[in-house]
């Protein structure tokens, strides 16, 4: 029994780094032919959007839209594969007991 809670402990500690490592990471996405930057944080917060002046014209407004979802979307997938990367790197063969 505090087998298993010394390892529920270590892999709480564990992803307690893992999230502050997250923290620390940043993903840039480009979009509309590099007319839309979308920079995120690796705990999928947008940092930054950076949007060329051609697509803030009215006429534009539908693309524009569109492409900052698609951005936004991009930029969350990497996001998501580099924190599998590093969670498995940082886990390696820990293994909790019943999970």
């Amino acid at each position: 029994m505090l087998d298993k809670l010394k390892n529920i402990y270590e892999a709480q500690k564990k992803m307690t780094e893992i999230k502050k490592g997250l923290e620390e990471i940043s993903v840039d996405h480009e979009s509309a032919a590099g007319k839309i930057k979308i920079t995120m944080s690796g705990t999928q917060r947008v940092v930054s959007i950076k949007i060329d002046d051609e697509m803030l014209q009215a006429a534009k407004a539908e693309r524009l839209e569109k492409e900052l979802v698609l951005a936004i979307n991009a930029a969350s997938e990497k996001v998501q594969k580099m924190a599998a990367q590093k969670l498995q790197a940082s886990m390696g063969n820990f293994k909790i007991p019943g999970l």
